[in-house]
């Protein structure tokens, strides 16, 4: 995926059926839409993240908070959504840090069929391990690290120029 949105994202997909699917991304920084607030917020002095281009103006978050009432479980531990409430109270009793949640606006969607042609074209690299840790690693290098867990060939695509241009 060539797109400068989508290019070396991670998009963990959170919902998948036969309407459609929907996903977050990652690994790309956003502007903190309650940072400019005159009032203070909790959300103020943590990081965002771009989940993507559709309905930038909703939060979503993941975490890894099993216990926070209406979250949906994922794989390995890690969860998303939930209830808002209980989410500013464990981010009050920092519960819900930078090392184990990522707050982000707007997410990634795709329409019935759509998520399968990309596969089937090789849009995307599918990772299929073990994912209980991408929440503790720096966004910078989540891309990276990932494709470095999926073999030798993968190892070697993480090490190329985002520009091949340039090399």
């Amino acid at each position: 995926m060539q797109e400068p949105l989508f290019g070396r994202s991670v998009v963990l997909i959170c919902h998948h059926d036969v309407d459609g699917s929907f996903g977050l991304i990652l690994n790309k920084p956003a502007a903190n839409p309650f940072e400019e607030d005159e009032k203070e917020h909790p959300l103020q002095n943590f990081p965002f993240f771009g989940g993507g281009p559709v309905e930038t103006n909703n939060m979503f978050f993941v975490h890894n908070l099993t216990y926070l009432p209406d979250s949906v479980l994922l794989k390995d531990g890690i969860c998303w959504q939930g209830n808002y409430e209980a989410l500013l109270e464990a981010i009050d009793e920092n519960a819900f840090r930078k090392d184990n949640g990522r707050l982000l606006v707007g997410y990634t969607g795709w329409a019935e069929g759509q998520l399968e042609e990309e596969l089937e074209r090789e849009d995307w690299m599918v990772y299929n391990g073990p994912i209980d840790d991408i929440l503790t690693q720096d966004s910078d290098h989540l891309w990276k690290n990932l494709l470095q867990k999926m073999g030798p060939y993968y190892k070697m695509v993480s090490n190329f120029p985002t520009d091949p241009n340039l090399n």
